[in-house]
């Protein structure tokens, strides 16, 4: 089978196109031939050497967690999936391939609604907006939420779930992406420079605040806009500055592995893309070939528009 991968660690050049063989269907697996995959900065930085693992991976490495596309095959303990359904889902790797062995725990029905290319750029991001809102934040009395980084994959993900949930959501984001945010259905948008010159929520702080950005969260972030009995989630941790001021305050270190609410997240996903409350932002999508990978990983190192980098053969 066709996937695409490195064998050295550097730029989107180093990617090759491998004849591999086609996995066959283990315990609790199903064999799903790929129509669209997305890619996710995490990827960028397997590429570029930049991610420490306790044990290397091995090389040649192919990447890739977000796959959509039909069931060609299924192990007989899986009974759930029939050959010809439209799935979607995640696996740890391996996604930039033609076909792909996904946990059934970790795949569901692609709702009609959605084509191959929309559908991979939920999985990832949405499980991981999911897991923040409904495992690391408890939602009791809570009804005000301040999301920084929204036009980020998973904060623009947060946005939409927290506003189908009826809170009142602030959202920050660089001013180009103001009225991505907007359409997002955030309340109140805040540019990102912004933060530490005005006094937006000042006499109306948040019951959550949740770091969506890239970088740790520092008490620049807007932290005097959390509540004294807030809550503050951060998906990429804490400057060695930051202090908490509040002993009341719930202070979270997130990590996605530790929730592992994949089946459950999905099928909640797909319910509010169904009653239209959650839309997947494509950004742009490239062809199933070498030269799109390359493509696609060349835009995934530049500030690109919001929006997931899709690869789908929808295009060839």
């Amino acid at each position: 089978m066709k996937a695409f991968g490195f064998e050295k660690y550097g730029s989107p050049s180093v990617f090759e196109e491998f004849n591999l063989t086609r996995p066959t269907p283990e315990k609790g697996r199903v064999i799903v031939k790929t129509q669209a995959f997305a890619m996710n900065p995490f990827d960028s930085k397997l590429r570029q050497g930049k991610i420490s693992f306790k044990n290397a991976p091995q090389l040649p490495f192919v990447p890739g967690s977000d796959v959509a596309g039909t069931v060609v095959d299924a192990a007989p303990d899986v009974t759930e999936f029939k050959i010809g359904d439209s799935v979607m889902g995640r696996v740890v790797r391996g996604a930039y391939s033609e076909f792909v062995s996904v946990p059934h725990l970790k795949l569901i029905a692609k709702p009609k609604e959605l084509s191959f290319a929309e559908a991979a750029g939920i999985p990832s991001a949405g499980v991981t907006a999911y897991d923040v809102l409904k495992g690391a934040v408890h939602l009791e009395n809570v009804t005000s939420i301040l999301v920084l980084g929204a036009s980020g994959a998973v904060g623009s993900m947060i946005v939409q779930i927290a506003k189908a949930m009826g809170l009142f959501v602030a959202a920050t984001a660089s001013l180009k992406n103001a009225d991505f945010v907007n359409q997002l259905g955030a309340d109140l948008f805040i540019s990102s420079d912004q933060v530490m010159q005005r006094n937006f929520l000042d006499h109306a702080p948040v019951d959550v605040l949740i770091n969506a950005t890239p970088t740790e969260f520092t008490e620049k972030n807007g932290y005097r806009w959390l509540k004294p009995e807030g809550q503050l989630v951060s998906l990429n941790g804490f400057s060695k500055e930051f202090k908490v001021q509040f002993e009341t305050q719930s202070i979270t270190d997130f990590n996605d592995a530790t929730y592992h609410q994949n089946k459950k997240a999905l099928v909640y996903l797909t319910e509010l893309i169904m009653h239209n409350q959650l839309h997947a932002s494509i950004a742009q999508t490239f062809p199933f070939s070498l030269e799109g990978v390359v493509q696609g990983q060349t835009l995934l190192d530049d500030h690109h528009k919001p929006g997931k980098i899709v690869v789908s053969k929808e295009l060839n």
